[in-house]
């Protein structure tokens, strides 16, 4: 019986075992981690995009038009490369100092009268954040903000009947 007891107790004592890396469970972290390797893929193609275009400027024939436009695909292809490093290096950056963060605060919530961890309302802010940066908004003199939609399609019914009355 004795035994069994002191099984439990060391049972209990087990399970408060501090994890060592907590940002693994970090939703934000884990996001940020995803925007890297998309960013990372972008770049690859962007170096192929800019070899292609510099072999389309070699090859381009003299006094045909060619070479401007070769010449603006060649400093569209540097400025999308340019753009794509400097976004790989602010995913790093964003990312190694969110897991830091993370770190900090997962040992401040394992403390007596610690904020809990994660944060749930950081997560919906977060999420807002990044679904205003990701959709396409434009101002309407006289509707105000809306979405950007395809030509040929309708966002929704309230935004062609705005007075809400029956159209036939």
């Amino acid at each position: 019986m004795k035994l069994i007891i002191f099984a439990l107790f060391l049972f209990f004592l087990g399970c408060t075992k501090v994890d060592p890396h907590p940002e693994t469970r970090d939703e934000i972290y884990v996001d940020l981690g995803q925007e890297l390797e998309i960013v990372t893929k972008a770049l690859e193609g962007a170096e192929k995009n800019l070899l292609l275009a510099k072999d389309e400027m070699k090859k381009a024939i003299p006094q045909t038009g060619q070479i401007k436009y070769a010449t603006k695909k060649l400093r569209n292809a540097e400025a999308y490369l340019a753009e794509m490093k400097q976004r790989k290096i602010f995913f790093d950056i964003k990312r190694e100092r969110r897991k830091n963060y993370v770190q900090f605060r997962y040992q401040e919530s394992l403390g007596s009268g610690g904020r809990p961890w994660p944060d749930q309302k950081e997560i919906e802010e977060y999420r807002t954040v990044v679904k205003f940066n990701r959709d396409k908004l434009e101002w309407d003199r006289n509707k105000g903000m809306r979405k950007d939609v395809p030509r040929g399609t309708k966002s929704s019914p309230s935004d062609e009947n705005p007075e809400g009355t029956a159209t036939e």
